[in-house]
């Protein structure tokens, strides 16, 4: 990263870091964490003193953000549709119930 970073997410864990910067390296983008100095140095990882800041090179801000809102609305899309699938699940236990009810 050679030239001016530029933070383009905050992520409210270190877990949730490690994963935003191995998705970007996935896709060629070196990424950085940054913490604010004082939850680092006194462990504190929860609220403001636990964020972690992702900075990237400026000019590759934008097609960072990109990746991580398409990874996002991916992981939003296969959330709903596991549920979808539960739900759907559950119907299915309700209709073999029923038949079982001679009322």
């Amino acid at each position: 990263m050679a030239g001016k970073n530029e933070i383009i997410y905050w992520a409210e864990n270190e877990a949730e870091a490690v994963v935003i910067v191995a998705i970007l390296e996935e896709n060629g983008i070196p990424a950085i964490k940054l913490r604010e100095s004082y939850g680092a140095l006194n462990n504190l990882s929860f609220g403001i003193f636990g964020e972690i800041a992702i900075a990237v090179d400026e000019d590759r801000a934008e097609e960072a953000t990109a990746i991580i809102n398409r990874q996002q609305e991916s992981a939003a899309n296969s959330d709903t549709n596991h549920e979808n699938d539960e739900n759907d699940a559950s119907s299915d236990e309700i209709d073999k119930d029923d038949r079982n009810d001679p009322f």
